[in-house]
């Protein structure tokens, strides 16, 4: 037991050591993996493999440390029964010649000693590996006891409809950091958007379009403020029932190693009504977003395997088919963060009249950089800075918006050649 405490002493930090590097060579490698277009475009081979061969380094040297501890408890734990019978056989033998005790004793014990030999060693060889399997441990029951920062309630949403959607004065600080001061990411920005209707978001990189994206889908919540679903708080709502009523569709969509059809369902069942989604509702969900068509030419159609990340599609396809996922969910509110960008523009506004009739009335808020797309928002809301510049109708804000004019102006003529409508 004290050659153990003493072995844990030094081995759970070898092996946490150990395990960092094990997962930051992991890390290379995935990265030099998902990153070989880049690479090989750039000539960086030669720059990745001195990547990795510095993080196997720094991984072979942290297991030599495990291994040189190793050497010495492994030993120790071999010679303690031999140690042990050694010493009886001394002690035994002198109290034997005084005539202490008698030699059968003295045989007896050594013997119990010789037969514990193998019990000893297999304690030990346990003991050698409880470091590594309680560092392991540790690290897996800070991911599974983990728990969300964001709190929910009991209250619940409806089942059908658009949802009515409000951010009340929302603001999103960030702390500073080597003494610079800190800086608000949003502030005090006031969203209505009526069952039904359809806000575009429309603003320059940085504006803070991406971050109001996140707080109207409550992936994180507001510094100050407060955003509410048909007038109740966000944290109050249960979980499942937000999740089931709002869909996010993001500009970089991911896709799964798995069929088309999975990829649409996720396996899971409708939420409405808890029943399985059938074909009928994969292939709506498709069409409106116009993703039937290439689905129909792939060889096994909707139950072709797509590659790891879809590799084996476009960057339109996998935005359309994670359109198709959000849509077949029937949410009463649907996200879009530039969910659009790599779709052609005469599919992106075919898409967008469809969604209407597709989901019953859905509301939609979108974050809109072609004219054309804004043109079918019912009101635009006009970010810089991360404050509201101005909202309202596309048509009024190119009246009274001086930077809004300029930058769909821009937009307009960035798409010309794509045969995008005029502004007005």
């Amino acid at each position: 037991l004290v050659t153990n405490a003493v072995y844990r002493r030094y081995m759970s930090p070898a092996i946490t050591r150990v395990q960092h590097e094990r997962a930051h060579t992991s890390d290379v490698a995935h990265e030099s993996f998902e990153a070989a277009a880049v690479v090989k475009s750039l000539g960086t081979e030669a720059l990745e493999e001195e990547r990795f061969e510095a993080a196997a380094q720094d991984l072979r040297a942290s297991n030599v440390a495990v291994g040189k501890i190793r050497s010495v408890f492994d030993p120790v734990i071999d010679l303690l029964p031999a140690l042990a019978t050694l010493v009886v056989l001394a002690v035994g033998t002198v109290r034997a010649a005084d005539g202490l005790t008698g030699t059968g004793d003295v045989i007896t014990t050594a013997y119990l000693l010789t037969v514990m030999t193998f019990p000893v060693r297999a304690i030990g060889f346990v003991l050698g590996d409880l470091p590594r399997s309680l560092v392991g441990h540790e690290r897996i029951s800070r991911v599974i006891d983990a728990r969300g920062y964001l709190s929910e309630g009991g209250a619940r949403l409806g089942a059908a409809g658009g949802l009515h959607l409000q951010a009340d004065r929302v603001s999103v600080s960030v702390p500073g950091m080597l003494g610079n001061p800190g800086r608000d990411l949003l502030h005090e920005v006031s969203v209505d958007v009526p069952p039904g209707q359809t806000l575009a978001v429309v603003g320059p990189t940085g504006s803070g379009k991406s971050t109001l994206v996140d707080l109207l889908a409550r992936l994180q919540d507001p510094s100050a403020g407060e955003v509410r679903y048909d007038g109740l708080a966000a944290p109050s709502i249960r979980s499942a029932d937000r999740t089931a009523a709002i869909a996010l569709v993001a500009q970089n969509a991911f896709v799964f190693e798995d069929t088309i059809t999975e990829n649409v369902t996720l396996g899971q069942p409708d939420p409405a009504t808890g029943a399985l989604y059938t074909a009928e509702e994969v292939a709506a969900a498709l069409r409106t977003a116009r993703a039937d068509g290439f689905v129909d030419a792939l060889p096994q159609g909707v139950d072709t395997v797509v590659g790891e990340r879809g590799a084996s599609l476009s960057g339109g396809q996998r935005q359309r088919l994670a359109i198709a996922r959000a849509l077949i969910r029937r949410p009463r509110l649907l996200i879009m963060d530039d969910a659009t960008s790599a779709v052609d523009p005469l599919v992106e506004q075919d898409i967008l009249a469809r969604l209407r009739s597709y989901a019953g009335g859905v509301t939609v808020v979108l974050v809109a950089y072609r004219s054309a797309t804004i043109m079918l928002a019912d009101s635009v809301l006009h970010l810089d800075g991360g404050r509201v510049i101005d909202h309202g109708p596309h048509t009024e804000l190119l009246d009274r918006d001086t930077g809004y004019r300029r930058l769909v102006t821009t937009y307009r003529r960035q798409r010309q050649g794509a045969g995008e409508q005029e502004v007005r």
